[in-house]
């Protein structure tokens, strides 16, 4: 997952490139099967992206990294533009998702290490499921940080990566109608949530809206 926003003046360009060019050139790569944009409607940082690759080996593969050495003019005039950043490398914990909504909203926080074990159980022992049955919910899950794979990819980047930092969690809430869909996560999903923030942090909700989508089937398929 990344979040990002660029400087207004090159706000158009910045959505022409990831829909013609960043996000097709990310999926392509073997191994990644699906990648999703929104935008913010409440939300810290303006865009978000999804992309889903079948294990996490793929995650700063080889072929991955031939992608990063050798990128396009048009990457090159605007990614050094990036105003804000942020990157959640995660495996999923829990996948109840079916579709795809017009609609998402994000939770995030830090869990209390000390319990993680009972979280990570928590989403598939009936939350989500019983979540997916509100109106006009239509999937849910929930994904952790990887700190492993977050490692390879801050490498590739030329970044370092705390391996002692506190593992980000993220619950992707889709649905029709975004008030609808933040209602139904609240009631069914903050109690727990915001009990398991590590002390001193909080829960954060953010709302968008869908952009647009690729996939594909397999490596023998050009997205």
């Amino acid at each position: 997952m990344t979040f990002t926003e660029v400087p207004a003046e090159i706000e158009d360009d910045f959505n022409e490139w990831y829909n013609r060019e960043h996000l097709d050139e990310r999926i392509n790569i073997p191994g990644f099967r699906r990648a999703r944009r929104y935008q913010g409607l409440d939300a810290d940082i303006k865009y978000f992206t999804t992309y889903e690759a079948a294990a996490s080996d793929n995650i700063a593969s080889l072929a991955y990294l031939d992608v990063l050495k050798e990128p396009s003019a048009w990457s090159n005039a605007i990614m050094p533009r990036f105003s804000k950043w942020h990157r959640m490398t995660c495996r999923v914990v829990a996948d109840h998702t079916h579709g795809m909504g017009a609609a998402l909203t994000l939770m995030r926080l830090f869990p209390d290490p000390a319990q993680s074990d009972e979280l990570t159980a928590w989403p598939d022992n009936g939350a989500l499921a019983e979540l997916n049955q509100a109106p006009g919910i239509v999937g849910s899950c929930a994904a952790a940080v990887d700190l492993a794979a977050d490692a390879r990819l801050a490498g590739a980047f030329g970044q370092t990566s705390d391996p002692e930092q506190n593992v980000e969690w993220a619950v992707l809430v889709e649905g029709t109608e975004i008030e609808n869909i933040t209602a139904a996560a609240r009631d069914h999903l903050s109690a727990r949530l915001t009990a398991a923030a590590l002390p001193g942090t909080e829960l954060r909700v953010e709302k968008y809206q869908f952009m647009y989508g690729n996939l594909r089937a397999s490596d023998d398929v050009i997205a």
